[in-house]
C-alpha cells in the first residue's frame, strides 16, 4: 500500500508559513470589498477590492485611519449629501446586522453598491461591499419597459394612470390646478382598413411625436389603448388647457403620412376632451368628465377640442 506523497503539503506549508498570508491572499481575491473596523472606529484591515469599488484618493484608506474620516472622504468623492453622510456615520453603531443598497458616482458614472454590516462581539464591525450596478441597471430597464408603450415610446396605460393619481394627490395637497386632456385620432379604423396596420402604427408614432413636441417637460403624455391618449398638464387652468389642446390639434393636422414610398400622403385629425381638476375630485371623476368632453367633441363633428 502506497502512502500519499508529502511533497505538496510541505510545499504549501513553506509558501504560506503564516495564516495571515493565506487570509491576505483570500481577501485580495474575493469579488467583494471588505473592511474591518475596531470599537474605536479605527480601520483594522481592508482589501484591494474595497479600494477599487470606491476609488478614493491615495492615502484616504489606511490601517489605523478613523473610519468616519474615510466616510467623509467617500461622501465628498461620490456625490453624497449631508443627510446621507450623517446616516452612514450614525449606522456605524448599530448593534444588529443589516444590508443597505445605495447609489454613488464613481468618476462621474453612477454605480450601485450593496453594503452588508456585521457587528463584532465586543465592539467594531465587518463590512462587505458588493458592486450591484449591472443588476440595478437591469431592474431599472425592466421597470421602464413595464411602464412604456413599445410602439410610441410614451407612458403606457398603467404608467399614465399612476401619474394621474400622483398629480391629483399633489394638486390637492398644495391646492394647485392641473388639466387632463383625452385625445382620440379621428377615423383611425379607416386608416387601418385602407392602408393596413403597419401604416396605422406609423400614424401612432408620428402622432405621439407631434404631441410630445408641443408639450412642456413637466407634462405627461401616455397611450391608454388603440388610438386613445391622455395628457396631464400640471399648473394649468381651463383657458390655458384649451389653448394647449388647440396647439396639439394644429400640430397633428400638419402631419403628412406616406402610406408607401412614392405614394400620395394623407393627413389625420384629432378630437380632444379637456377638463381641470376640482378640489374634491377622485381619479374616476376626472376620467369620466374628460371622456364626456371627448364624446362631445366627436359628436360636434370631430377635429376640435371641447372642455367640460
Amino acid at each position: 500500500m502506497k502512502h500519499p506523497a508529502k511533497s505538496r503539503k510541505t510545499y504549501d506549508a513553506e509558501r504560506f508559513a503564516q495564516p495571515a498570508d493565506v487570509l491576505g491572499i483570500v481577501l485580495d481575491h474575493i469579488s467583494q470589498g471588505m473592511v474591518v473596523v475596531g470599537p474605536d472606529y479605527r480601520t483594522l484591515a481592508f482589501n484591494r477590492r474595497f479600494e477599487e469599488i470606491f476609488r478614493l484618493p491615495r492615502g484616504a484608506v489606511e490601517v489605523g485611519t478613523d473610519f468616519r474620516d474615510i466616510l467623509r472622504s467617500w461622501a465628498r468623492e461620490t456625490g453624497q449629501d449631508a443627510a446621507m453622510l450623517d446616516r452612514a456615520i450614525r449606522e456605524l453603531d448599530l448593534p444588529t446586522p443589516f444590508e443597505f443598497e445605495f447609489a454613488q458616482k464613481i468618476r462621474g458614472e453612477k454605480r450601485w453598491c450593496l453594503l452588508t454590516h456585521n457587528p463584532i462581539p465586543g465592539g467594531g464591525f465587518v463590512r462587505t461591499f458588493t458592486d450591484i450596478t449591472e443588476r440595478k441597471q437591469l431592474e431599472e430597464r425592466l421597470l421602464r419597459q413595464s411602464k412604456t408603450d413599445t410602439l410610441t415610446g410614451l407612458d403606457n396605460r398603467r404608467a399614465i394612470l399612476d401619474a394621474l393619481d400622483a398629480e391629483l394627490a399633489r394638486s390637492q395637497r398644495h391646492e394647485r390646478s392641473f388639466a387632463l386632456l383625452s385625445l382620440d385620432i379621428d377615423h383611425f379604423k379607416h386608416v387601418n382598413d385602407t392602408w393596413g396596420h403597419p401604416v396605422g402604427d406609423e400614424v401612432l408614432r408620428q402622432f405621439a411625436a407631434a404631441c410630445r413636441g408641443e408639450l412642456r417637460k413637466s407634462d405627461k403624455l401616455g397611450r391608454i389603448g388603440g388610438e386613445e391618449f391622455l395628457a396631464i398638464l400640471p399648473e394649468t387652468g381651463a383657458s390655458k388647457a384649451l389653448k394647449f389642446a388647440e396647439r396639439l390639434r394644429a400640430a397633428v393636422g400638419e402631419l403628412r403620412i406616406a402610406p408607401a414610398p412614392g405614394a400620395p400622403t394623407f393627413s389625420i385629425t384629432v378630437s380632444v376632451g379637456v377638463t381641470t381638476a376640482h378640489a374634491t375630485d377622485r381619479v374616476g371623476d376626472l376620467l369620466q368628465r374628460v371622456d364626456h368632453a371627448l364624446y362631445a367633441a366627436k359628436q360636434a363633428g370631430r377635429n376640435r377640442a371641447v372642455a367640460e
